[in-house]
């Protein structure tokens, strides 16, 4: 790290200003790529379903008839 700011302090001032707005693009773009690895995780848990008891209710009531069902014969 120390080898870095050697080299850094021996630039000219506008040489400096660039490699500041480099590292400044660098961390915006990594930010970016964070947030959207969060959006894509809020979207995805947003999307699971949730049933009620009354849902639930209706699948077991399903299921029961179901398992009565009797296929016709030939």
């Amino acid at each position: 790290m120390n080898d870095l700011t050697l080299k850094f302090n021996l630039l000219e001032p506008d040489a400096r200003k660039q490699v500041l707005d480099f590292i400044e693009f660098l961390l915006s773009k990594e930010l970016k790529s964070q947030d959207s690895v969060q959006s894509d995780y809020k979207k995805k848990i947003l999307e699971v379903s949730v049933w009620s008891d009354a849902d639930v209710d209706l699948m077991i009531q399903n299921q029961q008839n179901f398992n009565q069902w009797k296929a016709q014969e030939w």
